[in-house]
């Protein structure tokens, strides 16, 4: 028995793919920054220490 792959399917594999190429690409830029950070001695990119790093933007008085 032969499966039927309609253009939305197909056009879904193709996105799936894509995703998983763009996500590899990312992971590894972040990877090899902080692999030449590591040896540069400049450290990461960290918050500041003032800021709120859960996205809150409220103030506290």
């Amino acid at each position: 028995m032969f499966s039927y792959l309609d253009a939305g399917t197909g056009s879904m594999i193709v996105t799936a793919i894509a995703g998983g190429v763009a996500g590899i690409g990312v992971a590894a830029k972040m990877g090899l920054q902080r692999f030449k950070s590591k040896f540069s001695g400049k450290g990461g990119q960290e918050p500041d220490a003032g800021e709120s790093s859960d996205g809150d933007s409220s103030s506290h008085d």
